[in-house]
């Protein structure tokens, strides 16, 4: 199989999110390839969801739908959603994802100060402090997994952390509630959005995916 992860907002494929799941998938005879999003951290006026999705695009092109499974985190799982009602994979999974990044909601909530000052500095694990321009934002508010998800017929994997305050159940779960069968849902208790730095709750993910992946293929 291949096994497309798309990283969230300010990740990489490096990070040790994907370390222990990418060899253990490799080991299984997978596969894998990780998006990086472009123009990251150098040029971060370019950093966005388009750029991303376009480079994904380019980079997948021609690639065997029938053993493509597609795996999105976080903001990852936008752009994953995008790129499977193109592609048509086997099998979509989504991993602590909301629905859009930037709804309403969250542009009168936790982004209002973003917009108000034109950037947000975020503390990347790997590149240390960031600021990310709102256009980031902009960009990304024409992305929707609400009204996407719903064209794509493949086995879908939905993946939430109880106690996620950046992603929270309501946002996962009314994603899933508008996906078709087939489709499971995945509740982790204890889990945070940021469930990498919780050996116990990553090990538990990767096994769900792995799971996920190969049970029926």
């Amino acid at each position: 199989m291949n096994i497309v992860i798309v990283p969230g907002f300010t990740g990489y494929p490096e990070e040790i999110t994907f370390q222990d799941l990418g060899k253990t998938l490799a080991n299984n005879g997978h596969k894998v390839i990780k998006i990086s999003w472009p123009h990251f951290p150098q040029e971060l006026d370019e950093y966005n969801f388009t750029n991303t999705i376009n480079t994904s695009r380019t980079l997948l092109k021609g690639i065997n739908e029938e053993s493509l499974v597609i795996l999105g985190f976080s903001m990852g799982g936008v752009i994953a959603t995008v790129l499977a009602t193109e592609l048509k994979p086997k099998k979509l999974g989504l991993i602590v994802s909301p629905y859009q990044a930037g709804s309403e909601d969250d542009l009168s909530g936790k982004y209002k100060e973003w917009k108000e000052v034109g950037y947000r500095e975020v503390t990347s694990s790997k590149y240390g402090k960031l600021k990310i321009p709102f256009s980031f934002i902009e960009d990304a508010q024409k992305y929707d997994a609400l009204e996407l998800i719903p064209q794509i017929d493949c086995p879908k994997l939905f993946i939430a952390g109880e106690v996620d305050t950046k992603v929270p159940l309501t946002v996962a779960r009314k994603l899933f509630e508008v996906a078709k069968e087939p489709k499971e849902w995945n509740q982790i208790s204890e889990m945070e959005h940021k469930y990498q730095y919780q050996p116990k709750m990553l090990e538990r993910v990767n096994e769900i995916i792995v799971r996920f992946i190969e049970e029926n293929s």
